[in-house]
């Protein structure tokens, strides 16, 4: 009786899938993938079999981090998620705005995808999140502020992510941990306007990058599912 208690709770329990860390110094943070996950960063290109296994080259990765400013490129069957970041701005951390004045960056990231899908999201940090469409992807990011650099997550797929999906990018990004580099001694409130030029020039720039680089996730994207289906 007690082996077919067992039996039946292994049935029933969902099979828990393995997390991995990575520790991505040249961005000055860490974060944790599943292990279902194929993770590339700038530290672990180099000599690494599971590129060789997908057919891709050290140089094609290491081109694509230089050309595209990234520091991770992962992918999963349906997905790929690419952080990206940006140049330097006059201020430490989104987290030091309050909440009215990130919802103006989230809608000035709508404005410029042309999407009314935007909401600000905080964990231990202050997120902005834009849902838009770019050629055929759909293309979830997250974008935040830290160290004066704009990080941007972009999850894309062809077709509408799935509740599971948006789930697991969300546990993605609430496990990073960002390393605190020159953290003011005292934060203020920003209370400088959104409206600032210099500022609404760099997500224009922010924007016309992202838009390449959806072509270029979807060659990767494209590698990873031909090789499966030849598995």
């Amino acid at each position: 009786m007690k082996k077919i208690v067992i039996i039946l709770l292994l049935i029933l329990m969902p099979l828990s899938i393995k997390a991995l860390e990575y520790d991505v110094q040249s961005a000055d943070m860490k974060v944790t993938f599943p292990d279902n996950w194929y993770v590339f960063t700038r530290e672990n290109v180099k000599d690494n079999e599971t590129l060789e296994n997908l057919n891709v080259t050290e140089e094609y990765m290491n081109n694509f981090f230089t050309n595209y400013n990234a520091y991770i490129d992962a992918l999963n069957t349906n997905v790929e998620l690419v952080l990206r970041l940006g140049d330097k701005v006059d201020f430490h951390s989104l987290s030091d705005y309050p909440d009215e004045k990130v919802l103006e960056y989230a809608s000035d990231f709508g404005a410029i995808n042309k999407t009314d899908d935007y909401k600000v999201y905080t964990n231990k940090y202050k997120y902005v999140i834009v849902n838009y469409t770019s050629s055929n992807y759909h293309i979830l990011m997250y974008a935040t502020v830290i160290n004066s650099k704009w990080y941007t997550y972009s999850a894309q797929k062809i077709g509408e992510f799935t509740a599971e999906e948006a789930s697991d990018i969300k546990k993605i990004i609430d496990s990073i941990e960002y390393t605190i580099i020159e953290e003011p001694e005292e934060k203020e409130i920003v209370e400088k306007e959104v409206e600032n030029k210099g500022d609404t020039k760099k997500l224009v720039y922010a924007y016309l990058v992202l838009v390449v680089i959806a072509i270029a996730f979807g060659l990767n994207l494209f590698i990873l599912k031909k090789k499966r289906g030849n598995q």
